[in-house]
């Protein structure tokens, strides 16, 4: 009786993963690259979302890195960092030496002084992702986008610590959300 049961288990559960693989319209996987290495996968915070959200929202949509259709490759920039830089590296030779680096007289003390590090709507750091198309040799860029997340703060700055770009970055790179509009886009432009 307990193996009719089994049996029937099995069965069921391989009809069952048979319908999934039916529905499957559009395999995808996805791949960083930090410029000069490439990893393939999911972050753990990109796989939780695919696991809770993939089934409902993304249907039509598996994921499968050994056979895509897609390639959604992303990384983590900048944009606008060149535009703070030299008021930044001025900042920080205010703060490590107290003296203003166009002259040579040393300024006011700034060893009990902070500066307030505000974020500035000309720096923004995102995550940029791209989608290829598997189908066409070389891969074909299709669609590009980017993901991030607005950084409310105010960071205070001291003489012990240099500021750098990400310090005024109005937003910070969201891998998720990149993953996410990739899909949606894919969702969309393939009608799944």
């Amino acid at each position: 009786m307990i193996r009719n049961i089994l049996f029937g288990f099995l069965c069921a559960t391989a009809s069952c993963a048979e319908l999934v693989a039916q529905e499957c319209k559009a395999k995808f996987t996805v791949v960083y690259t930090d410029g000069k290495d490439l990893q393939v996968g999911l972050t753990p915070e990109q796989k939780k979302m695919w696991d809770h959200d993939g089934p409902r929202k993304f249907k039509g949509m598996c994921f499968d890195d050994k056979a895509p259709d897609f390639i959604i490759l992303w990384n983590n920039g900048f944009n606008g960092s060149e535009l703070a830089k030299a008021s930044l590296d001025r900042a920080n030779v205010i703060l490590s030496t107290g003296q203003n680096p166009t002259t040579t007289t040393t300024q006011a003390s700034v060893t009990s002084a902070y500066h307030d590090v505000r974020p500035s709507s000309q720096v923004q750091g995102k995550a940029n992702y791209f989608v290829l198309d598997t189908s066409k040799k070389p891969y074909a860029v299709i669609h590009q986008g980017q993901g991030y997340q607005d950084v409310p703060r105010d960071v205070k700055s001291g003489v012990d610590r240099s500021v750098n770009t990400a310090d005024v970055a109005s937003t910070i790179p969201d891998p998720v959300d990149a993953l996410e509009n990739a899909l949606k886009w894919l969702k969309k432009d393939k009608k799944l």
